[in-house]
């Protein structure tokens, strides 16, 4: 018995469980090295440096998000997502796998709209909104036209340790 075609609806739910816009932001050919902020003895780490850390891990997140959704694969220890969101991540990408889906970010427009550190500078929450054009294929053919989303999240981020280091800890709508 054949599986029933994907419907436009279909598909958007599939890019919704993909977490399209959880990630970073720019595409697999767009993405830098990551560069790892850390404190030397003596450094103080002040309310800058830890938002600094706290958006250079939330654009590291994001390029692999938009990465894993074309290749269907999640490095084993990714530096700038963890916990929940990672499970999160890891368990869209076995289920685009297992459809045989694959998702090509077409343009985008990744804004950070706020940053908020915690008090105890352990913690930060962070506001995007991601504006995409996407193309979903199957067995490597085009599904369908392109579609269009506009997702806004929250994201919520661990400080690791005593460093100027921060991962993307969970995604909230």
């Amino acid at each position: 018995m054949r599986p029933a075609p994907l419907t436009t609806a279909a598909i958007v739910a599939t890019l919704a469980i993909a977490g399209c816009g959880t990630s970073t932001h720019t595409t697999a050919s767009q993405t830098q090295p990551a560069q790892r902020p850390s404190t030397t003895p003596g450094q103080q780490t002040t309310p800058a440096a830890l938002e600094r850390a706290v958006r250079e891990a939330v654009t590291q997140d994001h390029a692999l998000s938009v990465e894993t959704l074309w290749t269907n694969q999640v490095p084993a220890h990714p530096l700038a997502t963890a916990g929940p969101a990672l499970a999160v991540m890891r368990n869209s990408v076995a289920q685009r796998r297992k459809q045989g889906i694959r998702v090509r970010t077409l343009s985008e427009r990744f804004t950070v709209l706020g940053v908020a550190l915690d008090p105890s500078y352990s913690s930060a929450t962070v506001v995007i909104r991601d504006v995409q054009r996407v193309a979903p294929y199957k067995n490597g053919k085009r599904l369908g036209h392109a579609i269009n989303l506009d997702e806004r999240a929250h994201l919520l981020l661990r400080r690791q340790g005593q460093a100027t280091r921060f991962v993307v800890w969970k995604v909230t709508e």
